[in-house]
């Protein structure tokens, strides 16, 4: 009787120490409450009218950064994208037509130019075969001198004259060159500038065309998909909505009125209630009404359970599954 005696209060010593040690632990005292892990959901969404050519995801599915979820297609703006090439295309062939054109018309003025050299060189021959003819006539009749220096003089006025006015000419056409390049130059830059402006717009397109499918942004779970293949959506239409695959905020819930001295920043430590190793950093960010307690946390009596929300937010790289009971203190 005695030996059952002492194993009775032998038991209930270690139960005791059990429940100290674990109240010590997880609760210190009366400081530790009850949540729930959340993650935000993101809705993906279209930002032009499309089509859809295919879906890549289905719900519960895990997805990591950078996996093709949905591939789009717009018509309007492939459409818009060969119009923009063709514009370019355009402006091309008519930066190639007005060079071609340049120097068509700078050859003809070239040619001019030696049709008018070789004019005063023709005329230069036949003043300077007179010259020497009456040079010869001057020194065989010394007598008659006069008359043929007289005519010497005339020839070499007449000689420079077309020379001056050959250079006159040819400067008259150099000048039409460099006005007709001028020009040239002029609307090519203008040609380029259409170019270059269309050519931004047609990068601006093409980042559109690419931004149509949609690219996971995070590791997570694929929650719903709104679409299908073949199917036509709207501008902003939302196609599918993915989870996070780690919370990023918890719900706490103070029940009665025990530890209501909790302020906005107050630094908190979360712990997985299944896993007592895995635990994250967090901070309250705000506070909400008395509400009643999540099933998760409702205990298996005919009573519901209320208490204080209370938001917390972690960090995300953390190891806490979502929709987890976890314990905070």
């Amino acid at each position: 009787m005695t030996s059952r005696f002492n194993s009775f209060y032998i038991l209930i010593g270690i139960l005791f120490i059990t429940l100290l040690t674990v109240n010590t632990r997880y609760f210190k005292g009366s400081s530790a409450f009850l949540g729930v892990t959340y993650a935000k959901k993101y809705a993906v969404n279209t930002e032009k009218s499309a089509t859809v050519i295919n879906s890549y995801v289905v719900p519960g599915q895990t997805v990591s950064i950078g996996d093709l979820l949905v591939e789009l297609e717009s018509p309007e703006l492939e459409l818009d994208i060969k119009k923009l090439e063709k514009e370019i295309q355009n402006y091309e062939s008519e930066k190639i037509e007005k060079q071609k054109l340049l120097e068509s018309e700078v050859q003809l003025l070239e040619s001019e130019k030696r049709i008018v050299q070789n004019e005063v060189e023709n005329e230069v021959r036949q003043i300077d075969s007179k010259l020497a003819l009456n040079r010869n006539l001057t020194n065989e009749f010394l007598k008659t001198e006069t008359t043929l220096t007289d005519s010497l003089s005339d020839l070499q006025l007449q000689k420079q004259s077309t020379l001056e006015n050959g250079a006159l000419q040819i400067e008259s056409i150099n000048i039409q060159i460099t006005d007709i390049q001028q020009d040239h130059e002029f609307d090519q830059s203008q040609i380029q500038a259409n170019i270059d402006l269309t050519q931004q717009e047609l990068e601006w397109r093409l980042l559109e065309k690419e931004k149509l499918n949609k690219y996971a942004l995070f590791d997570g779970v694929i929650e719903n998909v709104n679409i299908k293949p073949g199917e036509q959506v709207e501008e902003y239409t939302s196609v599918l909505s993915i989870n996070p695959l780690h919370p990023t905020t918890v719900v706490g819930y103070l029940v009665g009125s025990k530890d209501r001295n909790r302020a906005l920043g107050d630094i908190v430590t979360v712990r997985s209630t299944e896993q007592s190793f895995i635990e994250v950093e967090g901070r309250i960010i705000g506070f909400g009404s008395v509400t009643e307690l999540p099933e998760i946390l409702q205990k298996s009596t005919a009573v519901k359970a209320f208490g204080l929300e209370i938001f917390i937010a972690i960090q995300e790289d953390n190891d806490l599954p979502v929709g987890e009971k976890v314990m905070i203190k």
